[in-house]
């Protein structure tokens, strides 16, 4: 039978909206919060699809590369190449950076042999957020 799961995840990170006409254009930070689900096959033997900590080991190391870092365009030159900098490749939005950790999550997933990455849902504050769903 096919389950699902959900876990949720935290971490604080700043950015700058360059290319936005409001006051999100000014460096800034959010607590971000961002919930992850994935589904698969239910294991007969464990009852589960997944440990729970086993999805720690695939999400965790994602959110330690954004752990109280600053994201910029990449074309911003005010930054320089320091490490508490990440360059971005476009406005670091809430809808770049969710698609960003869709993307690396569904390639470490891929080696988990049955387990599919649903949806990750990343919130900026609690009554805004962005996601992205497998299609």
């Amino acid at each position: 039978m096919q389950v699902s799961i959900a876990r949720e995840y935290t971490w604080e990170m700043g950015h700058a909206l360059l290319y936005h006409n409001g006051k999100c254009y000014r460096a800034h930070g959010h607590n971000y919060r961002m919930q992850v689900e994935v589904s698969g096959l239910l294991d007969d033997s464990t009852s589960m699809i997944l440990d729970f900590a086993d999805l720690d080991s695939l999400v965790k190391p994602r959110i330690e590369e954004l752990d109280h870092r600053f994201l910029v365009h990449i074309d911003d030159t005010r930054f320089g190449d320091d490490y508490a900098y990440i360059k971005w490749d476009e406005d670091p939005t809430a809808e770049s950076i969710a698609l960003h950790l869709f993307h690396n999550l569904t390639a470490e997933m891929k080696s988990s042999e049955g387990l599919i990455l649903e949806r990750v849902t990343l919130y900026e504050t609690d009554k805004a957020s962005a996601t992205v769903r497998r299609s």
